[in-house]
């Protein structure tokens, strides 16, 4: 029952911001020491066979890498998700965090790498692509 509370809380603060957005997430990390790109796509395979087995299929994630930025040496990677609306978002965090269903191969990707950051912004699209 508390739960369902907390669900029903956070839909209500973002159901404005549903309307017309959609929420994305980037961590900036760094490898840990002893870890790398190969690693980081070796744990991606295992993580989208958790995330199959999830209920929530609205997660895109994206690794981007940088080719220019102020300082290279800040980051490694970031690592980008976004879900089609809050509501989505919510249950989506509910699965994986809350019940404890992505624990195990989160706690891996922390083991390998170094966020400094996790940054949720509210995305709205302004230009949709022509071709």
């Amino acid at each position: 029952r508390r739960k369902n509370m907390k669900k029903i809380i956070f839909i209500i603060a973002f159901l404005p911001l549903s309307l017309f957005s959609a929420p994305v997430e980037f961590w900036s990390c760094k490898f840990s020491d002893g870890y790398d790109m190969n690693d980081l796509n070796k744990w991606v395979v295992k993580w989208n066979k958790v995330i199959d087995g999830l209920d929530d299929q609205s997660y895109s994630a994206y690794i981007m890498t940088p080719s220019f930025t102020s300082n290279l040496g800040d980051l490694d990677f970031v690592w980008a998700g976004s879900w089609s609306s809050y509501a989505t978002m919510g249950s989506g965090f509910e699965e994986y965090f809350a019940e404890g269903k992505g624990a195990d191969i989160h706690a891996e990707f922390e083991k390998m790498t170094n966020c400094s950051s996790h940054t949720l912004v509210d995305s709205r699209q302004v230009r949709e692509a022509s071709n």
